[in-house]
């Protein structure tokens, strides 16, 4: 199921993405402090991801699977403008560290949580504007 989720984000198949997730999904991103609840939030959230970041990637390199919970360490990676290819742009690639927790209702997820460090793309790009936008989008906050 991870591989299909890694892959279909990493097409930006938005079809794909919530394909695998439960109607009732309840998706945290702690750094941002945002809760998406069900598949239309999580609909909205990857549109914005994805307008912010055009070439946004996931890149898992460590997976640990207890039961029906799971934790990734992995790469993020995006770019801010990219070509007419859809290639980043040269400068404006950044990639930082992250880890996601997963909880499972049989074959589908239905809890997921990411935590990584917001400084870190600023820091890598000067991206100083986005992270604070992106904080006070939707104003909902992690439970």
């Amino acid at each position: 199921m991870l591989d299909v989720y890694y892959k279909a984000f990493n097409t930006m198949d938005k079809d794909g993405v919530l394909a695998v997730f439960t109607e009732d999904a309840d998706f945290i991103d702690f750094t941002m402090g945002r809760n998406m609840k069900g598949r239309d939030e999580l609909a909205a959230f990857i549109d914005e991801t994805w307008r912010l970041s055009p070439y946004f990637r996931l890149e898992p390199e460590i997976i640990v699977i207890d039961d029906s919970q799971v934790a990734v360490q992995l790469y993020m990676s995006g770019a801010k403008k990219v070509d007419a290819a859809g290639r980043p742009k040269p400068g404006e690639l950044w990639r930082i560290p992250s880890t996601s927790f997963f909880k499972f209702r049989g074959e589908q997820i239905h809890w997921k949580a990411d935590c990584w460090n917001a400084l870190a793309i600023p820091k890598q790009i000067g991206w100083l504007k986005t992270v604070p936008m992106m904080m006070r989008s939707n104003g909902k906050s992690a439970r």
